[in-house]
């Protein structure tokens, strides 16, 4: 793109994606001057471990079994019986131990170990990492994938657990294997156009919800004006789910927010929006229609990131009103914060 991204930015798109932007303020990014995202996701881990030591590591309750000297818990008899461990006063016991060796901390302690690997990252940051490593010298570590993470059963009052098993999630998704040295690198998601059109999408729709608290926001589900003596339950037809829908007593607004590295598609030299983005915002237009009054006089806007040039386009298509607007991601958050707002408006 041609304005690149903040890293300080791309933190407080993922707050917003995540719903967890009371708990990205409590980490401070403000000092965070570098280009790379491995850097950003230290920065957040560092900050946020030692917010959590300054509080308390979390404990839980977890089962243990072992040969004691003493019972504790359960006794498992048969297995005492067949080791012969009552004769010499012991006893095979289950146990629950209430410990800080928790998986989320385990995960927490693992992470702060891949990502010091990581090709690249600021010198001072690695030695960071590594000592928070030491410290937590009464955790295990555990083999980092995506199934870990389900394993993960957190309570409400857990939220910023949350927020860094979130960074923690992110950085195993971006580790890659190099197949053909079989070392590992980092993938910056930023240089991925999907990764980030998931990452924007999330993003507007989350800053809706926080900062219009008088509208009802959210992703919809629209039906087809249609029917079919051939299919009369409209199975075939594809479902249609707007990105974000906007809703208060006199207006509906349907936003559609695509990222692409290339905001305007070419054809014989002529620059034009992507003709997909405009037939697939005017069919959620066409068919919110039922809905009434507010259906009927619902507009449409579609949302993209500055490339080269800022977008405020309005226009009248079949009795709607469709707005055309870009969003510069490289400017101050404020600006950012503003400019989101003034769209609606």
């Amino acid at each position: 793109m041609a304005s690149p991204i903040p890293i300080r930015n791309i933190y407080y798109l993922l707050c917003y994606a995540w719903n967890k932007l009371s708990e990205g303020q409590i980490v401070d990014v403000s000092g965070v001057d570098s280009t790379e995202l491995a850097d950003l996701f230290a920065t957040v881990l560092i900050n946020g471990i030692n917010h959590t030591l300054r509080r308390g590591l979390d404990r839980d309750y977890e089962e243990h079994e072992d040969e004691l000297p003493s019972i504790r818990g359960r006794i498992d008899v048969a297995m005492s019986a067949r080791r012969m461990l009552l004769s010499h006063g012991k006893a095979y016991c289950y146990f629950d131990e209430f410990t800080v060796n928790t998986l989320p901390n385990r995960i927490i302690k693992s992470t702060l170990r891949s990502l010091s690997n990581a090709p690249g990252l600021d010198k001072t940051l690695r030695m960071k990492l590594l000592k928070l490593y030491l410290d937590l010298h009464d955790i295990e570590d555990v083999q980092l994938n995506k199934f870990v993470f389900r394993r993960v059963q957190l309570n409400s009052n857990n939220r910023f657990y949350r927020f860094l098993l979130n960074i923690c999630e992110l950085v195993q998704s971006t580790w890659l294997v190099d197949e053909q040295t079989g070392s590992y690198k980092f993938k910056d998601f930023i240089r991925d156009d999907r990764a980030m059109a998931r990452l924007f999408e999330g993003f507007i729709l989350n800053f809706y919800k926080m900062e219009l608290p008088d509208c009802e926001v959210k992703k919809e589900r629209i039906s087809w004006i249609a029917s079919s003596d051939t299919d009369p339950e409209l199975r075939y037809l594809p479902t249609m789910e707007t990105d974000i829908s906007i809703r208060n007593s006199n207006r509906t607004l349907i936003i559609d927010a695509k990222y692409y590295s290339q905001t305007f598609q070419s054809y014989y030299d002529k620059e034009t929006i992507h003709s997909s983005n405009l037939y697939q915002l005017m069919a959620y237009l066409n068919n919110i229609k039922e809905c009434g009054e507010v259906g009927a006089n619902a507009e449409g806007m579609l949302i993209y990131p500055v490339v080269d040039k800022k977008l405020r386009e309005s226009y009248t298509l079949q009795g709607h009103k469709i707005h055309i607007c870009t969003l510069d991601l490289s400017r101050d958050w404020k600006d950012i914060r503003n400019e989101l707002l003034e769209l609606v408006e």
